[in-house]
């Protein structure tokens, strides 16, 4: 198991690289957002050496709130070329996997049948791209929109080539119970990357450390261990206080050891 942090995109990205391997961390979730990680600021070049020289693995993240199911063909067409751009980048840096998230987009609009197809049509866009460079793309289970085994199974089966991305966090919310055990049974084969944090469930996807809200972190492990998997977690912890995120790194490793 490789334990990986996600860079503040509002930080230096070299500065963040030094400061994830400083502190114990096998890999950085690369989050490609403005103000301060985006492609047209930074130099693949030069953020490729930095990962080098720190022995830091990387995976890409592109940003969650990017429209690719927008209603509007010029939005989505746009959407969908900063991901091309992303996945340019992500490549030259050494990110051999990547994460899109599907898009909610306007339900009163499109209905949940159109919100799928049309994340579908782009989705199927960006896989078409990944492949030619050489990257797996991962999609992620959201708090909304692919939050079923359902919708996530459609996207799938349909694409062989893509990995599946469970956030443990998002299992927890506008649900009766966690969906983390449902996803892993429907799933295991194809997961490939993890993300943890905590919440309270309901609507708030609130990025607390392990064991601040209710979800159950041993049992967690436990399901993940069962299932075989012993392969990249990021850290999913935001606080200004980076103590928190150090804490759920040490909290991860006891609970995995144990």
């Amino acid at each position: 198991m490789k334990i990986g942090m996600m860079n503040n995109p509002r930080y230096d990205l070299v500065a963040e690289i030094a400061w994830a391997k400083k502190n114990g961390f096998d890999f950085l979730d690369l989050t490609f957002e403005p103000p301060a990680a985006y492609a047209g600021d930074l130099r693949a070049a030069e953020v490729k050496k930095a990962l080098q020289d720190n022995s830091l693995g990387v995976v890409g993240h592109t940003a969650y709130y990017l429209p690719i199911a927008s209603p509007y063909e010029t939005l989505r067409k746009a959407a969908l070329e900063e991901i091309r751009r992303a996945l340019q980048f992500f490549s030259e840096v050494g990110a051999s996997r990547v994460t899109v998230h599907p898009d909610k987009s306007i339900a009163f609009i499109l209905n949940q049948k159109g919100i799928l197809k049309t994340n579908m049509q782009s989705l199927g866009e960006i896989v078409h791209w990944a492949d030619g460079l050489g990257v797996q793309i991962l999609i992620e289970n959201m708090d909304r929109t692919f939050n079923m085994v359902e919708q996530i199974q459609q996207a799938l089966s349909q694409m062989p080539q893509v990995g599946f991305h469970l956030d443990v966090g998002h299992a927890n919310l506008n649900v009766e119970r966690n969906r983390t055990e449902e996803f892993l049974r429907a799933f295991h084969g194809r997961l490939v990357h993890v993300h943890l944090s905590d919440n309270f469930g309901k609507t708030e996807d609130l990025h607390l450390p392990l064991g601040a809200g209710n979800i159950e972190w041993k049992k967690v492990i436990t399901l993940l261990k069962s299932f075989g998997y012993d392969g990249t977690i990021t850290l999913e912890v935001f606080s200004a206080d980076r103590r928190y995120l150090l804490f759920s790194r040490d909290k991860l490793r006891e609970l995995w050891e144990k």
